[in-house]
């Protein structure tokens, strides 16, 4: 007993109850979880290992002391920044987060196949991916680089799954599966582990992470500003139907920061992750409780009643600290949920700007500057950051978009575009892919940056392709923007702090193109700046910074070199641009939920002139310095406490490995290398019987067993191997998968028992064994045609079996020869120019057409081939889009060559399923329906004591009918056709994948005895 009382004993922050009941609890509960995952076949739900096609083959791997790294071949200098990043923050990343053990090892794989910022941990073939491109906006503004960014913040994810808990359901899982241990912890609340990873990499440089760059924080600050901040449930979800999505990670950071002041370290959330990875089934509101002392209820209020009164306090210094109070600008659009982004002036009253909404879909817009009142120009998605440019004579937009790859779905790479203002076509200005922010310069080229792995050059582009203009290695480009005459591009770019600098610095250079010199013109010395505009002649130049810790809109006077403030907002001010009359400044303007589009009169000798700026600095550092770490309570300037942050610093001097000793020790990637087993589940057949009615005949008994699987990291073989004993026989089926190739085709041989329920002639029922064999080929393949505002792609599935079968006995004897039959079957899933905007419970536009097919082309002699084809359209109308209504008509076509041969509950109209006569029989059969959504409400919360997230509450009408077609039409006279509504909500059970639980009631407008009105739940 003292083994389990030892488990709180040590903990301060534990509860204090009645030892013996509560060591008893938790004994009892532990061995109920074991009993239910050894024995319920719902818990023995096998992880999948899946395969995954990469274009390209030639992958290079370098072991290090905790680390396995996996990268292409040529991308030696980001990973080196990766691996440096990883190393130094090693040891105080595991202090933080506690993780036990000091024998971590972890594959990392360097990935260029995603054109988007990120990175992941995967608890399932346990690795990190680390993507190389740079963000193509301000997101890590103040980290050396982007390594630096990501690389921490992942690595926090990966010790998290590696807390081991001891005793309970997680540790039992550990014993057959690492990786299913692992997945128990990523069954918590996303703002929990998310709220970790951005406490971790707000430690690292000074005001760089989450905590402290303002353009993160104005969004948290906003919404506690605001009559609805944010509760404990919902910074633990991330929202789908509230602005911003990403919730989560910034209140879930203020959340754990909160909790490691007030107890002086982050011990709490290593005890209450392994509470919750003991006894996840309790909830983790259970786990948070026996972790930090407090109930979830009690740490909201304390948390909530902290924060808004740091908030209340920082507005009034605002107030008192502003020279000319606070901006009060002309709001020209803004409402809940709408962004407007990036304004540029067409005239002295009509605006351009990007904009997207709740029910807005998202494109290019003029806007009225009086009215507001926004007529489209064109809807097409744009890259993040928003750094699209107005063509120098005003007649055309010059931006990029993400483009995917055909065969590999993740791969997406940014291109350049030009959009005619007249007549809304976009057209694709170079095939030259990673190129982001054009700008056309008068009577000059087009300019724009490149991605070259984590850094980026500036480039011209050419329907030929992009020709370089500036060798600065170490910079990553936000912005381009030529100045109107075109003798002087200005360029927004990131750079290393150097050796002797904290963090990386966010500032202005120029690049003169008569002698090919880029060099550097202005910065704030404690802050960023985040976007650059020109004004009309070009004599002055606008830009948002924040020196002040908040966004600001700022303007340089060419002539006199001054910088002056034009605005002094709560929560932060952005991308501001001059009238051609220089009368007025447009910009967009944070508040809650919303950008909105503002204007204020120009006035450039109003304020006095900004004195903490940095003027032609020398560059310094080079690609692979970085700064020291700071140390935990050397955040001054961010008004943390140090409480909580111990050994948060990095733990190594800045120099580390470089390209050239990475590059010497790599060898190539050999997958059959990474193929040991990575699960080894126990399996029992036939534990369903035991719950079941009782069927006289061959009963094959339990079958125990087991299974193991296992993949690469890489993902180019994934394999499965099932055995197991049932009637007194050795069964199994083995699979393999490839990802070498698209479609990542599969193979599976099998050999194992069936049993079936067969109606004999005196009416009862008799279980019937066979013993079933075969192999099985397949592939699976998505292309993605466009990826834009509207989205058209095909799923497809194709795959063929040979399988032979015979009656046994419950023994394992056979009661007769084999009978062959060969089988095809192939799924189909087509979305034509499919669009949702943010709250859409259904899409707004679109076609989808599914197609699923089964024929046998060989069966045994006398034997009727079986054969189906099911085939449904979906039509979805924008007719009341603005409400975010959904419409949608549906046609389906089933022929099938005898009874129920597949779901055919689904095929029924609601308020028919469970009637055996309104089951279609074989034949043809054709439903028309029609269905209405309507969001009622957007509750967009989760629960911290049940894990499971409420999206949306919604109201449904629908009507369907079902005919059978015979001969040239539809046979009126077995109609079955019903009308009928109810509600239905949105759930997101574990914080994952949408789910819809409706309940209503239907009228049967063809019943025949039964009664006319009948419930539905689905």
């Amino acid at each position: 007993m003292s083994s389990f009382a030892g488990l709180c004993s040590q903990s301060p922050a534990c509860p204090t109850r009645s030892s013996r009941a509560f060591v008893w609890t938790l004994f009892l509960a532990t061995l109920l979880a074991g009993a239910l995952a050894l024995a319920a076949p719902a818990a023995q739900a096998q992880i999948s290992y899946d395969a995954r096609y990469r274009p390209q083959a030639d992958y290079r791997l370098v072991d290090t002391d905790r680390f396995e790294w996996i990268y292409p071949a040529g991308a030696d200098t980001t990973t080196a920044l990766f691996e440096n990043a990883l190393r130094r923050s090693f040891q105080s990343t595991r202090s933080v987060v506690g993780t036990d053990g000091a024998d971590f090892e972890l594959p990392v794989v360097v990935d260029p196949i995603s054109g988007r910022a990120n990175g992941f941990v995967t608890p399932v073939n346990f690795r990190s991916h680390l993507f190389t491109a740079h963000p193509t906006f301000s997101f890590g503004a103040k980290f050396d680089s982007w390594a630096q960014t990501v690389a921490p913040h992942e690595l926090t994810h990966a010790m998290h799954f590696e807390i081991d808990s001891g005793v309970g359901l997680g540790g039992l899982l550990g014993l057959f599966s690492g990786d299913a241990s692992r997945l128990v912890h990523g069954l918590a609340p996303r703002g929990w582990f998310e709220g970790i990873a951005v406490y971790r990499e707000s430690q690292l440089e000074p005001e760089a992470g989450r905590l402290d760059a303002p353009l993160q924080v104005m969004k948290y600050r906003a919404a506690l500003g605001s009559g609805d901040p944010w509760s404990v449930g919902e910074v633990m979800y991330g929202s789908v139907f509230e602005r911003p999505s990403r919730r989560h990670y910034l209140g879930g950071g203020q959340l754990i920061e909160h909790m490691a002041q007030e107890r002086g370290s982050t011990d709490f959330f290593r005890q209450a992750t392994r509470w919750h990875h003991r006894l996840p089934f309790l909830g983790f509101g259970m786990a948070l409780w026996m972790g930090t002392g407090q109930t979830p209820a009690q740490l909201s209020d304390s948390f909530l009643d902290e924060e808004r009164q740091e908030e209340r306090r920082r507005l009034d210094s605002l107030r008192q600290a502003a020279e000319q109070g606070i901006t009060d600008p002309t709001v020209v659009a803004g409402t809940e949920g709408l962004h407007v982004r990036r304004p540029y002036w067409l005239s002295d009253s009509t605006l351009v700007a990007y904009a997207s909404g709740y029910a807005t879909r998202p494109g290019f817009y003029r806007i009225d500057a009086r009215s507001g009142e926004r007529t489209v120009i064109g809807h097409q998605a744009i890259t993040p950051g928003y750094t699209y440019a107005l063509g120098p004579d005003t007649t055309a937009l010059y931006f990029a978009r993400q483009h995917p790859g055909l065969l590999v779905p993740d791969a997406t790479t940014p291109r350049t575009h030009r959009l005619s203002l007249r007549t809304g076509e976009a057209r694709l200005l170079s095939e030259t892919s990673g190129t982001f922010t054009p700008a056309k310069a008068r009577g000059g080229p087009v300019w724009a940056a490149r991605r070259d792995d984590s850094f980026s050059e500036l480039v011209t582009l050419s329907e030929e392709g992009a020709i370089p203009q500036a060798h600065r290695p170490g910079l990553r480009y936000k912005q381009v923007a030529p100045s109107p005459s075109g003798d002087t591009i200005a360029v927004l770019a990131n750079a290393a702090g150097g050796a002797n600098a904290a963090g990386g610095t966010q500032g202005l250079y120029r690049f003169d193109p008569s002698t090919s010199t880029l060099e550097p013109w202005l910065r704030f010395e404690g802050g960023s700046i985040y976007d650059v505009s020109w004004g009309p002649e070009g004599r002055y130049v606008l830009f948002a910074a924040d020196p002040s810790g908040i966004a600001n809109v700022y303007a340089l006077d060419r002539r006199d070199g001054d910088v002056r403030r034009l605005t002094t907002v709560r929560y932060g001010a952005l991308e501001p641009t001059l009238s051609p009359g220089r009368e007025r400044v447009a910009f967009a303007r944070y508040r809650h939920e919303r950008f909105e589009l503002a204007t204020i009169l120009f006035r450039p000798d109003s304020p006095r002139p900004v004195a903490d700026t940095e003027r032609d600095w020398a560059p310094r550092g080079g690609v692979l310095t970085a700064s020291a770490d700071s140390a935990a309570g050397g955040r001054t300037g961010a008004e943390r406490r140090a409480s909580g942050t111990d050994g948060a610093s990095q733990d190594g001097p800045p120099s580390g490995r470089d390209a050239a000793s990475l590059r010497a020790q790599s060898r190539p990637y050999e997958a059959w290398r990474h193929l040991f087993p990575r699960s080894a589940t126990p399996v029992l057949r036939g534990a369903w019987d035991l719950l079941g009615t009782s069927v006289d005949g061959e009963n094959l008994g339990l079958g125990p067993g087991a299974r193991i699987s296992g993949a690469d990291p890489l993902g180019r073989w994934a394999y499965n191997v099932r055995g197991f004993y049932q009637a007194d026989r050795l069964w199994g089926d083995v699979s393999v998968e490839t990802g070498l190739v698209p479609g990542t085709p599969s193979l599976t041989v099998f050999n194992g028992p069936v049993e079936a329920v067969r109606e004999t002639g005196a009416g009862r029922s008799r279980l019937e064994a066979f013993e079933l064999r075969g192999l099985r080929l397949g592939v699976d393949q998505r292309f993605v045609f466009r990826k834009n505002v509207y989205g058209t792609s095909l799923t497809a599935g194709l795959a063929g079996e040979y399988r032979q079968s015979r009656p046994i006995t419950a023994g394992g004897a056979a009661e007769a020869g084999f009978t062959g039959r060969a089988t095809l079957r192939s799924d189909l899933t087509f979305k034509y120019r499919v669009q949702k905007n943010i709250r859409d419970l259904v899409p707004n536009a679109g076609v989808r057409l599914n197609t699923s097919a089964e024929v046998d082309v060989l069966t045994p002699t006398g034997a009727t081939p079986s054969q189906y084809l099911q085939q449904r359209v979906d039509v979805f109308w924008p007719l009341l889009a603005s409400h975010n209504t959904g419409l949608r008509t549906s046609a389906s076509f089933l022929t099938q060559s005898r009874r129920s041969f597949f779901d055919v509950q689904s095929f029924v109209p609601r308020g028919y399923q469970g009637l055996d006569r309104a089951l279609p029989g074989a034949g043809n059969h054709l439903r028309l329906g029609a269905k209405i959504t309507q969001p009622l409400w957007y509750i967009d919360t989760g629960s911290v004591m049940l894990p499971v997230a409420v999206d949306a509450l919604y109201g449904y009408g629908l009507g369907q009918a079902q005919y059978r077609v015979a001969g040239a039409g539809p046979a009126l006279g077995e109609r079955r056709a019903s009308v009928g509504g109810g509600l239905g909500l949105r759930l997101r059970p574990f914080g994952g994948t949408s789910l819809n639980l409706e309940i209503g009631v239907s009228y049967r407008i063809d019943a025949r005895g039964e009664n006319r009105w009948a419930p539905h739940l689905r």
